[in-house]
């Protein structure tokens, strides 16, 4: 080729070669920004509390003891921006909550947003991963358009934007998944070692990591028709001890008893183990999920789940456009290895009695979006018709801010309790915004039954009354949706409420009504009032 071919050639390229890395930039600035622009607007949800708390123990005490049934390592990375800005735990030793209750409100929110931008250094990892899995599938621009369908998903959004552990956990099984991918086609020593990174880094992150991983190792070992040499499987298995067990100090001794009392616990009486707690934790989940969970599908309640929950969680909680390009793209026959981990997560949570929300397959979400990208790679129309579905999911991610967490499609919008609760809907995070109302309608008591770990009394709600059982109470009564439904409230009866229209919704997930005293129903209601017009 002439001197001159050659240089024009290598000139055109140079601006696709700064292509990706733009993009790619840009997607994670956008989600960055978009997660950050939530973080006042919710208070710290159900599970935040405590995972922060466990984190700050590492920091503030060297030891990891509070709560054993998640590994440390998200936690850790959760508690160190809000240790530094010097929040501790409560002063009881075996406190599992920060410092909020004495400190005042900018301190709680300051240190509550420090925590939840901690999840926010899992993005570009998880974007730049969907990107190199993406190009070395379907090329460059397909990859890009993978990375954006997956930052623009609702739910992951959602997780992102929350001091907690699912979105970490999802990043962190997509990275592994690619990783056993890479290995099950170039078996050796130095891919196995690699596996074994980022395997010990998603089991360090979350339990659920050991349930699904080695499965879907298998699965694409099985799928490549060949398995890992001994040497290579040796290393694995040596890395990962080391690994993980390093993380929990090298501790070795008896087994911790288990922090809850559940019915015929797991015991391993007398026998002396390297990383005690970690086995501790991983028998304590056996043990929760034997037990099962107070969880909530359909309208109907239930203690064990039902093996269906996890697909209609999908189907209501998924964009519709992206569960039409993932449809079109298994009817066209995708790769094996992108359709092999999504179904192996689905089906592992379908065998659990744990049904407490998306976010116990949030790692579903990056193999969508690089399942629905290789839909960029078809004939024109196919790709026509990709984009226009994409933009509709863009549309649909944007028209969600700020409540990604309780995002719904069209199938169920609207009506989202009549479908699923907890995590998916109502997980507490709406007591803000119903301080805010109180303030703005000047209620000074109002009757309360919430369905979260927030503490009314520091957001500033005053006037809180307990709202009594089967009993319609004279004035404002604000109820979180979880407790109509009856969820965790252990037979205690607010069903009565459906009867009744509310004042006001609050967010997705707490409703407001308004109760006449005998002497308001005898007197006709005057021409202008302050809040909203009582309906009952």
């Amino acid at each position: 080729m002439p001197p001159s071919t050659t240089s024009t050639a290598s000139s055109s390229a140079d601006p696709k070669r700064w292509l990706a890395p733009v993009a790619l930039a840009a997607l994670v600035l956008l989600f960055a920004w978009r997660s950050f622009r939530t973080h006042r607007v919710f208070n710290d949800t159900a599970d935040e509390a405590v995972h922060i708390a466990c984190g700050l123990e590492v920091f503030e005490r060297g030891r990891y003891t509070l709560e054993a049934q998640h590994p440390p390592l998200a936690r850790v990375v959760l508690a160190a921006l809000p240790y530094g800005a010097g929040l501790r735990l409560e002063s009881p030793s075996q406190s599992k909550q920060p410092k909020w209750t004495s400190a005042g409100r900018e301190f709680y929110w300051r240190t509550l947003s420090l925590a939840r931008l901690g999840n926010l250094l899992f993005v570009p990892f998880l974007l730049a991963y969907v990107y190199l899995w993406g190009q070395q599938l379907y090329g460059r621009p397909a990859a890009i358009a993978a990375a954006a369908l997956v930052s623009l998903s609702p739910n992951l959004l959602a997780h992102a934007s929350l001091a907690t552990l699912d979105f970490a956990a999802a990043t962190t099984i997509f990275i592994s998944s690619y990783y056993l991918w890479r290995w099950s086609r170039r078996p050796g020593p130095a891919p196995a070692l690699a596996a074994a990174a980022a395997f010990s880094i998603a089991v360090l992150t979350k339990f659920s990591a050991l349930f699904v991983l080695p499965l879907i190792g298998a699965a694409l070992f099985a799928l490549a028709r060949r398995w890992p040499g001994r040497s290579a499987a040796a290393a694995f298995a040596a890395a990962v001890l080391v690994l993980v067990w390093g993380a929990y100090g090298f501790e070795a001794g008896p087994l911790p008893p288990p922090q809850f009392e559940r019915p015929n616990p797991i015991t391993l009486d007398g026998a002396f183990l390297p990383a005690p707690r970690l086995v501790r934790g991983v028998l304590d989940v056996l043990d929760h999920n034997a037990e099962g969970h107070h969880c909530y599908l359909l309208g109907r309640l239930s203690h064990r789940g039902w093996w269906y929950y996890f697909p209609v969680v999908v189907a209501v909680k998924t964009t519709l456009p992206l569960l039409l390009l993932a449809a079109l793209a298994l009817f066209r026959g995708p790769p094996l290895a992108l359709a092999l981990p999504p179904a192996i997560l689905l089906a592992v949570a379908m065998t659990g009695n744990l049904n407490l929300g998306v976010r116990h397959i949030l790692a579903l979400y990056p193999f969508l979006g690089l399942l629905a990208a290789g839909l960029f790679t078809g004939p024109r129309a196919l790709m026509i018709l990709a984009g226009v579905l994409a933009g509709w999911h863009a549309a649909e991610s944007l028209r969600a801010h700020p409540d990604y967490l309780p995002y719904f499609n069209q199938i169920a919008r609207g009506h989202e309790e009549r479908f699923l609760l907890d995590s998916n809907l109502d997980w507490g995070q709406d007591l803000e915004r119903l301080r805010l109302y109180l303030e703005q309608n000047r209620v000074e008591s109002v009757y309360l039954s919430y369905f979260g770990r927030a503490d009314p009394a520091r957001l500033g709600i005053r006037g809180i009354r307990p709202l009594p059982p089967d009993l319609r109470p004279a004035g404002w009564v604000a109820v979180s949706k979880a407790h109509v439904a009856g969820l965790a409230l252990d037979g205690y009866n607010l069903g009565w409420l459906r009867a009744h229209t509310p004042a006001a919704r609050i967010g997705k997930s707490i409703l407001v009504y308004y109760f006449r005293t005998s002497a308001e129903s005898a007197r006709r209601p005057p021409a202008r009032r302050t809040g909203p017009p009582p309906p009952a």
